[in-house]
Formats: C-alpha cells, structure tokens, sequence
C-alpha cells in the first residue's frame, strides 16, 4: 500500500509540471524583420475601426513587478532590445555627439537612429513626438485587436537624445493589458540594460483619429505620486502631415493652451467676447519681437517694465502693449483698453510673466493642438479646425475648436476662434489669470 500512495504522488507531480508548462507565456517575436508592413519612407496608417475601445479588467494585483514575468519571456526580451540597439551601431557611431560630458543628440541624429531601427523590421519613434510613428503597422493591427477583444503582442522602441532606447513590449491577453519596458544605453561600444520593469495596463485603446492610448493602473500610487504621475502614454500611429504641422508651428505656436484663453473661449474681431489680452501679452511679446515670451525670470532683464510693489506683477506702458496686440488683431487701442487690465495711475497694463516652476507644480499639465482639417475662404482667409489633444486625461479630443487668421504683409492676424459647444469639453486652467485679479484686487484698483 506504501508504494502505491507513492506512486500516486509522483504521477501527480508529474501531471502539475506539465500543466504548468501548457500555461506559459507567449514571446512577442520582434527581432524578425517585417517584410510585408508599410515601406518606413511611406508609414501610412490603415482603416477606420469599426469597434468601440475596450476597457482591460482592473488587475487583481495592484502592481506587478519584473519579478513576476518569467525568466524565459524576460531573457528573450532583453535579448531582443540589445539585438535592436545594435542594429542602430554603425548609425550611432557616425553621429555627432556634441561636446558635453554626457551624449547629447540632435534632433536630426535621433531621427537617423529612428529610421535605422525601422529599416530592421522595428518600430520605432522619437521621445519627444516630433516624427511621426516609423514602421506602425504592427501597432496599428495590435490596436485593432484589442478594439475587438482579442489577445495581441506588439513593441515599440523609442530613441532618447542621449542614445539610450527603450523598448516597450505591450501585451493584451484575456481582457488584461501590460507593458514590460527594457531600458538600453551604449556602454563601452556595446548595449548594456540598465533597468526593466513590468507594469499593468487598466485601458488600451486605439482611437478613430490613429492614437494607441495606454493607461497604466495607478491604484497602488498614493495621493502625490497620483497627482505627480500622468497615467497615459499616448502613441501616434497615424502620420501627422507636415502640411498642418507648419500650420500649427506658424499660428499656435509652442505654447498654445498655456495660460491664455486665446483658443479656448470663442471670439471675433467683431466681439472679441472673454478674450484676456493681458494673458495673452507676455506669449505675443517673443512672437512680436523673435525672443522668448515673458516669464518672471527674464522680465525684468528683457523688458525693463516696472514692478508693481507687494506684488508679481509688471506694468506694460500703454504704447507697448497696444502696439504688440494690435500687430496681432484688427482691434482699436480704445477697445483693449476697455477689455484689458489697466491703470492710469500706474501708467500701463497689468501682466504676470509666467512661472515655470509654480505653473508646472500646481496646474495640469497641457493639451496639445492637433489640425484635423484646414480651408482658404473666398475673402482669403484661412481657417483651421483642431483637436486638443490632451494626454493627462487620456483624450484625443478635449474640446474642438476653428481658429480663422488672415495673412498681412507685416505677418498675420488672428481673426476669429469658434469653440464647439460639448458637455465632454475639458479645458487648461488659468491659475495665472486669477492670481493677476486677485493681486489687482489688493491694490484697490
């Protein structure tokens, strides 16, 4: 009898270890080169998608870690990064460097190791957005099936200006996402990892307009790290046209939604409506003069405007400002005086040069604008319909709104602003806005 009940035992161990093996995880065959997706010059995006975003589960765990993943599926992934950054060596070796201590590239330079990962089959992308997604279709087929429900494996690997890469392999399997992320650096002329780590997915999304939305599951982050963490990757599938990348360069410039409501409220040159010119004045005052826009670091330096005691504010003589806004619209010096914040008995306009540090730490973080649609009107004008992409809430679409300027001989004006009206619409805050009222306020003005 003793030697049955042994035998059972072994027989039961034996069946557990080969159930286990039935249950591994699937690699995401990467290295390959993909023969038959869009030629890297040519990354055109496919097909509408028919099916609505599928939430992925709320994990059991709260965070999973790289501990959790296998040693095989790790190791393979490991491999599989260093194999792709040595594919970019000879690119790398012949770039330019500069001559700080530590590597710092150009844009140009990230962008030949961006085109040299996907001549290998890899898709890949800068850190910064500024191309468009090289070699996507991987990831598009890979939004598509999580669209419909089903499991799918895809990586992408983005280049940082100081050569490192790091490759992010998403997986979609039951209903739950997660990403592993692998982190590359050239070390003495060969690929070292210096950090990987397996986090979880709460959402992955492909969107109408071409965007891989990724939202990391934050439930094990308290308070700070929620408030100090953005939760969603965004990832450009679609190619932006470089059409309206030059529009946007032109007419909303870099700090388009920061601090001014030139864009978020509607208006026209025969109603100008809530616009806040004096907002808008320290972003006007780089494009006036080709220098950087006011801030309360350079103020002082680049402008000489005198201060307003017990304050943060400066005041702009009135010449001044009238000059650098009416440059921008068709407007009259007696109606920005109506409009704007001023005082003759301090002899200008109010402003407040924004504070980098103060706005990054207690305001959101801000959409960008995307063109999704231009037209010229018969009266020469142009008008510009745009998407605020805004990644700190996970939107491709926070509000929507058609921007019409004109083109003058001495540059542009801005004509009018139309904001679609949506329930769903979030817009930036304007913590500066009431900061300069408040301290106006105490001046009994």
């Amino acid at each position: 009898v003793f030697m049955k009940k042994n035998e059972v035992v072994l027989l039961s161990v034996l069946l557990l270890i080969l159930m286990l093996g039935m249950l591994g995880i699937g690699l995401f065959g990467k290295g390959k080169k993909q023969t038959e997706s869009t030629p890297v010059s040519t990354p055109a995006a496919t097909g509408e998608n028919t099916a609505e975003p599928t939430p992925a589960p709320t994990p059991e765990k709260e965070y999973d870690t790289v501990d959790e993943v296998p040693d095989k599926v790790m190791n393979a992934l490991k491999k599989e990064a260093e194999t792709a950054m040595l594919s970019t060596r000879d690119t790398y070796d012949s770039l330019d460097k500069g001559t700080a201590l530590n590597v710092v590239l150009s844009q140009d330079s990230v962008a030949q190791i961006v085109y040299t990962l996907a001549e290998n089959g890899y898709s890949a992308i800068d850190y910064f957005g500024n191309m468009d997604m090289q070699n996507p279709q991987p990831l598009i087929d890979f939004g598509n099936a999580v669209n419909a429900g089903q499991d799918a494996e895809a990586a992408y690997y983005v280049v940082h200006t100081d050569g490192s890469i790091h490759a992010n392999n998403l997986v979609y399997n039951n209903g739950v996402g997660s990403v592993i992320t692998i982190s590359v650096e050239w070390r003495d002329g060969n690929p070292r990892i210096y950090s990987a780590g397996q986090f979880s997915l709460s959402e992955i999304k492909y969107t109408e307009k071409g965007w891989l939305i990724c939202n990391r599951y934050t439930g094990s982050f308290d308070k700070d790290g929620k408030l100090g963490t953005n939760p969603h990757t965004f990832i450009r599938l679609v190619p932006y046209a470089d059409d309206k990348r030059a529009l946007s360069e032109r007419y909303l410039g870099s700090s388009a939604y920061a601090e001014n409501n030139l864009f978020t409220c509607t208006w026209s040159s025969n109603n100008f409506g809530e616009l806040d010119f004096n907002c808008l004045y320290p972003i006007l005052y780089g494009q006036y003069y080709g220098t950087e826009q006011l801030i309360s670091s350079n103020i002082n330096a680049l402008t000489g405007y005198a201060t307003v005691s017990d304050t943060n504010m400066h005041i702009v003589p009135y010449e001044q400002f009238e000059r650098v806004i009416g440059h921008f619209f068709d407007i009259k010096d007696e109606t920005i005086r109506a409009m704007a914040d001023n005082s003759s008995s301090y002899g200008g306009y109010f402003i407040l040069g924004a504070q980098p540090g103060f706005y990054t730490s207690t305001t959101v973080h801000l959409p960008e604008p995307e063109i999704t649609d231009y037209w010229y009107n018969s009266d020469g004008t142009l008008t510009m319909k745009i998407d605020a992409v805004y990644p700190w809430y996970g939107t491709d679409c926070a509000f929507t709104h058609e921007l019409t300027v004109e083109e003058t001989k001495n540059g542009f004006i801005y004509v009018s602003n139309y904001v679609y009206e949506s329930a769903d619409n979030i817009f930036p805050d304007l913590a500066l806005k009431r900061e300069r009222e408040a301290e106006i306020v105490t001046l009994g003005e």
